[in-house]
């Protein structure tokens, strides 16, 4: 017994705590651990939240709420500000067509307004298209250009659908879920459950389509209540000042494109997502390329800056950084992300706009595989130039030189004639002018310059072998 008594204070000790742990209060501000606590106030609230569909509280709205309000909360403020800038586009086409706007909440059950995202079954952009329905409804898909991830002419085309669909089942419910599942499959479940209630015929319909309208009742009532369950907006500064576009008529790279605007790459991508493989190709009307209002003028005066490539480590870092006569910002922030079941490196570099290289770098990382719950460092690193004061730059001048078409290694001569192959044809290379190409052709990714030659120009126009030494894709090559 006296070997115990040195142990008694330690235990009394102990015993006081533990009874004023269980006798304290639990403060106001701490989030409860699920949504009981809130399960009457969120009931009283959804009807005034939800108005085109029956707003109706079941176990799959609360699911999608669990997520949104305590499970995922960083990602539904970052989700609510991003909401700023898409709404009133989403907004502006549902009121010119029609259609209810709060229609936009369905763009957070599909992509949580990531322009970007890309699902499992190939769904892309906002408003998550199907390649095949994107074509129909007018969007072009290429290998340069995807307009699914545009953010207006996306929200066009998928106003106009939802607007057919409602002229077909003149029901919100059946609406959106011929839009998540397709109108077939829709109007085969209301064949077999004889019923036009979607409630009533939902068991018919896919797993996925089953969660959709709660998902989208979950997401109306979160962007009418979100300032009740303590989530408010963070805001992407770098986009909430004023935007104008600029046409680019010329094949450019989005790095080029940034050098000349006085951006970072990843911002002029985040504003512009539907150039796949980070090069605008040359159009005859013209890629209408969103840009902050001081960054259009930069590169409207065809005026260059170079960002630096500076790196600061540590959680969130703010410094100014002076580098000749201009001045930047540099925003350097490490964030955490837990790893959760189905998820990969390439499904959070492209959550996170990194690359998967990037993700095992920063987490010192052998290999791709990982585990449920491991946690993984996300770095983000944001230049801001705080005056556009620069020098002009000079004008372009082609930079290429002229040879003889035999001298072009990427030209065969074997489906051309002797006679053909003496003839002559006059082409040069334009330079990099920010107009409008006309009578031109454009050397399109893959193409030598044979097949070009091959589609467009006939014997007769054959008439000076020169054409440039280096031909590349995007090339605007004019014949005279």
């Amino acid at each position: 017994m006296n070997n115990l008594n040195p142990l008694r204070p330690f235990l009394l000790a102990l015993g006081i705590l533990c009874l004023c742990a269980w006798t304290m209060p639990v403060p106001s501000g701490i989030p409860a651990a699920n949504l009981d606590e809130h399960e009457n106030l969120i009931r009283e609230r959804i009807p005034t939240a939800v108005s085109i569909v029956e707003p109706i509280y079941n176990a799959k709205v609360r699911s999608y709420l669990n997520t949104y309000l305590l499970r995922r909360p960083e990602q539904t403020a970052e989700m609510l500000g991003w909401a700023a800038v898409y709404f009133p586009i989403f907004e502006k086409a549902l009121a010119e067509e029609g259609l209810p706007t709060d229609l936009k909440y369905l763009t957070i059950v599909e992509s949580a307004l990531n322009p970007n995202a890309l699902s499992r079954s190939g769904a892309g952009g906002l408003w998550q298209f199907m390649k095949p329905t994107a074509r129909e409804c007018g969007l072009k898909i290429s290998s340069y250009v995807d307009e699914r991830m545009d953010p207006e002419k996306s929200t066009k085309a998928a106003v106009r659908y939802l607007k057919q669909l409602y002229a077909q089942f003149g029901n919100w419910e059946l609406v959106m879920a011929a839009y998540n599942a397709g109108p077939g499959r829709v109007r085969s479940a209301v064949k077999r459950g004889g019923s036009s209630n979607y409630w009533k015929i939902a068991r018919y319909l896919p797993v996925e389509t089953q969660s959709y309208v709660p998902g989208f009742i979950a997401a109306s009532y979160l962007m009418n209540f979100h300032d009740e369950h303590n989530i408010s907006a963070v805001y992407p500064e770098h986009v909430m000042c004023g935007m104008t576009t600029v046409l680019v008529y010329q094949g450019m790279s989005i790095s080029e494109l940034a050098r000349r605007a006085g951006m970072s790459v990843d911002n002029v991508k985040q504003l512009n997502p539907s150039f796949v493989r980070n090069y605008i190709p040359t159009s005859t009307y013209g890629y209408a390329i969103v840009l902050p209002l001081e960054s259009a003028a930069l590169f409207d005066a065809n005026r260059t800056i170079e960002l630096p490539t500076i790196n600061y480590d540590g959680y969130v870092e703010t410094k100014t950084v002076k580098i000749g006569s201009n001045t930047y910002k540099i925003t350097s922030a490490t964030t955490e992300h837990r790893v959760c079941a189905g998820e990969n490196l390439s499904v959070i570099a492209a959550r996170n706009n990194c690359s998967v290289s990037d993700l095992m770098k920063w987490n010192g990382l052998t290999s791709t595989n990982l585990n449920i719950g491991q946690i993984l460092d996300i770095r983000y690193t944001i230049r801001e130039l705080v005056n556009d004061i620069v020098e002009a730059q000079a004008p372009a001048t082609p930079g290429r030189n002229i040879v003889t078409l035999t001298t072009l290694q990427s030209l065969a001569f074997d489906n051309y004639s002797v006679a053909a192959r003496a003839t002559k044809v006059n082409a040069n290379i334009v330079p990099v002018i920010n107009t409008p190409q006309m009578n031109t052709i454009v050397l399109q990714r893959r193409q030598s310059v044979r097949q070009l030659l091959g589609q467009t120009i006939t014997s007769a126009q054959l008439t000076d072998p020169t054409l440039p030494t280096n031909g590349c894709t995007g090339d605007v090559i004019r014949l005279n």
